[in-house]
């Protein structure tokens, strides 16, 4: 889902006289959240009147995660002959962004980029019909993340699976931590499944959306 926020410049005094100038500023991203490691993608548009502004310098400003300091420019970015702009940045934790149009004195509205854990699933075949299921991510040096993870098993014919298990991370080293499980399979199944996993906000981490929660049924 994009964000789309836009913010006008209004004159002190009351209503814009119509001789005054009236920028509109928007600034949307690409996607909510990406992967650690990947970078955002915003885009913006400057207009006035619902006419474009061409040749304007615009800058992107940013804080991060928990969003207890001001804003400071990330980088500066120039309209084209439509308006439009855009900028990529790579965050390590989430962030609040806004743009800011110097010589209109106008600033968009704040969205926010999300910034998830780097998930890795793989299994492992055990003796007597069992596997090690193992998923490991990468965040920045010194995150927290205590969030177990939900592992969801069914057969290969399975168009969705149930959670049957969960274990909560271990760091394994900067930056890295490690669950796993290990699952009996079924005699039926004949060694062939399907799987999936999910895990929720470690509170305090920075690291994807508070909002987002597991399922409890994994769709593939």
């Amino acid at each position: 889902m994009r964000l789309l926020l836009t913010t006008f410049l209004l004159l002190a005094g009351g209503a814009v006289p119509p001789t005054a100038s009236a920028a509109e500023l928007t600034l949307e991203l690409d996607t909510d959240g990406v992967r650690f490691g990947s970078a955002h993608h915003a885009r913006g548009k400057l207009t006035e009147a619902g006419a474009p502004l061409a040749g304007q310098a615009i800058t992107v400003e940013a804080r991060s995660h928990p969003y207890s300091g001001d804003f400071h420019a990330i980088g500066q970015v120039t309209t084209g002959a439509d308006g439009s702009f855009a900028f990529r940045g790579r965050f390590e934790r989430n962030a609040q962004l806004r743009a800011f149009a110097t010589a209109q004195n106008v600033r968009s509205g704040v969205v926010t980029a999300y910034v998830f854990p780097r998930p890795r699933l793989t299994f492992r075949a055990l003796e007597h019909g069992s596997v090690r299921l193992t998923q490991t991510y990468r965040v920045p040096r010194g995150s927290r993340f205590t969030a177990p993870t939900l592992f969801y098993v069914g057969p290969r014919s399975a168009r969705s699976a149930p959670v049957v298990g969960r274990a909560k991370p271990r760091r394994i080293g900067p930056g890295r931590f490690r669950a796993s499980i290990v699952y009996d399979l079924p005699r039926a199944w004949n060694g062939h499944f399907r799987y999936g996993t999910c895990f929720r906000y470690s509170p305090g981490s920075g690291l994807g959306d508070p909002k987002s929660t597991c399922p409890r049924r994994y769709r593939f």
